[in-house]
């Protein structure tokens, strides 16, 4: 008990010295390009599940502000914009917009997105079963079978 009080004072003193460490990372929101188009129900769940870290129309919240956590998220949204950013979708060749349309239905069956993380702390961007069979009919609408 007599080392929980110095324990405490450092903890807090190391938490506040974190805030003044310059962080690379931008929290902006470049203008965007070319959003995507499509059916209606397939962008509101992308803009649902996605458009936070996979566009440029990101929602910074409070705990985004806040080292070390800031560090993880502009990590985490920086990442993800420069894998597939929908803020520059219709920029892409016909071809990449057919692979990543595959590449994110075998992402969400996979459980691999939306990122845990992100679903723990904001549960209305997990994708229910009808979502993604309009997501897979999407996907199928572009990838027709080859002939």
């Amino acid at each position: 008990m007599r080392f929980a009080r110095p324990a405490l004072v450092t903890l807090l003193g190391l938490f506040i010295t974190v805030q003044f460490v310059p962080w690379t990372a931008a929290r902006d929101n470049p203008s965007s390009t070319a959003t995507i188009s499509g059916p209606p129900e397939v962008v509101a769940i992308l803009r649902q599940a996605c458009f936070d870290c996979h566009s440029n129309e990101t929602h910074w919240p409070l705990y985004a502000y806040v080292a070390p956590m800031s560090w993880l998220v502009t990590a985490d949204v920086a990442g993800a914009r420069s894998r597939l950013n929908f803020s520059a979708w219709d920029d892409l060749r016909p071809g990449f917009r057919k692979r990543f349309t595959r590449k994110i239905v075998e992402r969400i069956e996979n459980g691999e997105m939306p990122l845990w993380q992100y679903r723990t702390l904001h549960p209305g961007a997990e994708i229910s079963p009808r979502q993604l069979e309009t997501l897979r009919a999407w996907r199928d609408e572009l990838n027709p079978p080859a002939e």
